[in-house]
């Protein structure tokens, strides 16, 4: 078995979750492992000299850059993630691929080299598929809000974004609804929206949490803003297909879809078969009689 290594590959990048380091950035180290079969050189009894049969590591560090300056992400585990399905779903040759990305000047008080995280990902030793955690039909179910601003215009300049990302078809949107505040109640009604979209390619659920997060970003949402409260744009997954994530970043189903009914009016809409603990979601809206108020405004289209 050989290995590609490509070490100390510095970085600017916008990754974390201080709102200092989404502004000013910081340099990343970046230490990627790859292994590929010894076999893949072997041809009738004899070793070939060619590039197209092993992987070019100066493909593989455009990727990692192309990765890096087109997403914001908040979590270094969740860029490790991303950033092993791209390198290991680049070539069947890659057997196993080791990431390790560091903040070498974190923004911390401590003196200290250099914070990181580091993740291995292997390919199924029986195949020279990868299989990524989703498949390329799977379908989620995204939930937008905002109270900040031009509520509509919000709302479709996200969906906007939406539509630009390949990896997602967008297959249907419901209305438009106004809707009464939860948790904190002393602030602007929202409008809210309920999207079904399918994923075009292999796209994991932390890649597509990046993107969300991303946009809410670059629409001026701050990491300032107390939870429960206003905001110029929230995108949440509902679900991804029947995928079950319990992890501090992302929780799948998201946990409060059952009491909210600022999202089940809507989902309600666009997928009246949708299943809400085991009963139907129209039955289930039914009977739980919900006291806030969800408004229809105006078809999204």
């Amino acid at each position: 078995m050989f290995k590609i290594k490509i070490k100390d590959l510095k970085l600017f990048g916008y990754h974390g979750v201080k709102q200092e380091e989404k502004t000013s950035g910081q340099n990343f180290l970046f230490n990627i492992s790859i292994d590929i079969a010894k076999d893949s050189f072997e041809k009738d009894g004899f070793y070939q000299d060619n590039i197209l049969d092993t992987v070019n590591y100066s493909e593989i560090i455009t990727l990692i850059k192309e990765i890096n300056s087109n997403n914001r992400f908040n979590l270094l585990e969740t860029f490790s993630e991303v950033l092993a399905e791209k390198i290991i779903s680049y070539s069947p040759l890659i057997l196993k691929v080791k990431v390790r990305i560091e903040k070498i000047s974190p923004p911390i008080k401590e003196s200290i080299g250099s914070v990181g995280v580091e993740l291995e990902l292997e390919r199924n030793p029986n195949s020279r598929e990868y299989e990524p955690k989703t498949s390329k039909k799977s379908i989620v179910f995204l939930s937008l809000g905002s109270n900040l601003g031009d509520r509509e215009k919000n709302l479709r300049d996200a969906v906007k974004k939406l539509k630009s990302n390949q990896n997602l078809d967008i297959i249907s949107i419901s209305s438009i609804y106004e809707t009464e505040p939860m948790y904190v109640e002393n602030q602007e009604y929202f409008y809210n929206i309920v999207l079904k979209a399918a994923i075009k390619s292999a796209y994991s659920a932390f890649e597509l949490l990046g993107y969300a997060k991303k946009i809410e970003f670059d629409m001026g949402r701050k990491s300032t803003y107390a939870r429960y409260g206003p905001r110029t744009i929230d995108v949440d997954i509902l679900t991804f297909d029947e995928l079950k994530i319990d992890s501090d970043l992302l929780a799948l189903p998201h946990p409060k879809i059952f009491e909210r009914n600022f999202v089940l009016i809507p989902l309600s809409e666009i997928s009246p078969d949708f299943m809400i603990k085991d009963k139907n979601i129209l039955d289930y809206i039914s009977e739980r009689n919900f006291k806030e108020k969800v408004v229809k405004i105006k078809c999204f289209q």
